[in-house]
């Protein structure tokens, strides 16, 4: 089977297909990514359509290849990743589409629902992702001195709401006499590095499609503090970190907490984050990896 994943190259995106093209390849499967951002020769995407099986792409975002490159509907998947992907996919291309692909899924049960609930009547199926554990594998820091951030700090959804709400972060972290120090924009190659530079991450957001901040920063051994979005409950029952409450100073108060009892007790925190990093290889792309490859070889 020949896959190619068509989609943009940034973090999270690049993270998240990277490893699926890598675990794809290790089961016999060729997989290939095709950055959208980019104009390919209509006789290059010819021969593209030929050679390979499926074209992978994000509802809303398949575009190009429908209209601009005359790839047929149903040689393309497409997976949703987060709540934008379903509104883009609803309100920029026709309401019958999502119909017409050979395969729809989305990364979480919460989008799933969210998809129900925005009334896509085609019921999409759940592919989880992953972690590649020794990717982000650090050792076990000795102290907590350094809190970190994986996410945008502020991304207001359709109605202009700030679904990240990053400054409760920074205001938790500071009051626990910690640093903070957020990731921004860095290239996800650069990613098990920062978070090895950090040795607690915080997520606040009030929703999450899946929450790879958190997957990843477990895997690193790192403290890890979340709200309960995506699919971090699942992570937190493993025991790979802490659910903290959605709202505002809730959150806070929790945080600070939790923050400032580990930074005094550097021997819990060790002991804590061993749990944690332990907990999250039960997360490992080699766990999930088997549904992604259902979803196209179903097709076959």
């Amino acid at each position: 089977m020949r896959i190619l994943q068509f989609l943009g190259m940034g973090w999270a995106f690049g993270s998240v297909h990277s490893e699926l093209t890598r675990y794809l390849h290790q089961r016999g499967i060729v997989s290939d990514m095709l950055d959208w951002s980019k104009t390919y020769p209509h006789s290059d995407m010819e021969m593209m359509k030929e050679y390979y099986d499926y074209f992978y792409g994000i509802p809303g975002e398949t575009w190009p290849l429908t209209d601009n490159y005359g790839i047929p509907h149903n040689k393309i998947v497409v997976v949703a990743h987060g709540d934008y992907d379903l509104h883009h996919a609803i309100t920029a291309r026709p309401p019958e589409e999502m119909e017409r692909f050979a395969e729809y899924a989305v990364v979480s049960e919460f989008l799933r629902d969210l998809s129900i609930a925005m009334g896509i009547k085609r019921i999409p199926k759940v592919v989880k992702l992953g972690v590649n554990y020794r990717r982000f594998f650090r050792p076990i820091a000795d102290e907590l001195r350094v809190v970190g951030y994986g996410g945008s700090m502020h991304r207001a959804d359709h109605q202009g709401i700030d679904l990240k709400r990053g400054h409760l972060a920074k205001e938790a972290t500071e009051a626990a006499g910690l640093v903070f120090s957020p990731a921004g924009q860095f290239h996800y190659l650069a990613m098990p590095h920062y978070y090895g530079s950090v040795q607690a991450v915080l997520v606040t957001s009030i929703k999450e499609g899946f929450g790879l901040p958190a997957l990843e920063a477990a895997a690193a051994g790192r403290l890890v503090i979340s709200t309960p979005v995506g699919e971090f409950p699942r992570q937190a029952a493993l025991g790979a970190g802490l659910t903290a409450p959605l709202d505002d100073e809730a959150f806070k108060e929790f945080a600070i907490e939790r923050l400032t009892y580990y930074k005094n007790h550097p021997g819990a925190y060790k002991e804590y984050c061993h749990e944690i990093q332990n907990s999250v290889k039960k997360l490992d792309w080699e766990f999930v990896i088997d549904d992604w490859i259902n979803l196209f070889a179903r097709r076959i």
